[in-house]
């Protein structure tokens, strides 16, 4: 039953930063990004990197929130499967946000040019 409720908050999770718009896409690299931004004047740009900080401080709210989790698992049980599943869940947000965070300042570069 975790099983399935860590599934669904992940996916959850998913979904809400997918729902911020076509504008914050992690799959995006860098380069892809600096080729956008040649056809995007300084509103749009600015527009797009206020969407990344809004996705970046729920992802990293999310983050905290899983982080906690594993804390409060006593430390008798940190090798379990339990701490185990919230360690990968961990990494991933942090991949995540690791990839919005470059995003952004793949933006930001474009607009201080």
């Amino acid at each position: 039953m975790k099983k399935i409720l860590m599934l669904i908050a992940l996916l959850c999770g998913a979904l809400m930063l997918a729902g911020c718009g076509d504008k914050v896409d992690e799959s995006k690299t860098p380069e892809q990004i600096r080729e956008e931004i040649r056809n995007m004047d300084l509103d749009e740009i600015r527009a797009v990197i206020e969407d990344y900080q809004k996705a970046i401080e729920k992802k990293a709210a999310e983050l905290k929130k899983e982080v906690d989790k594993l804390a409060a698992i006593p430390l008798t049980e940190q090798l379990g499967d339990e701490a185990g599943k919230l360690r990968d869940g961990i990494r991933d947000i942090k991949d995540s946000l690791e990839k919005l965070q470059a995003n952004m300042a793949a933006y930001a570069e474009g607009l201080k040019k």
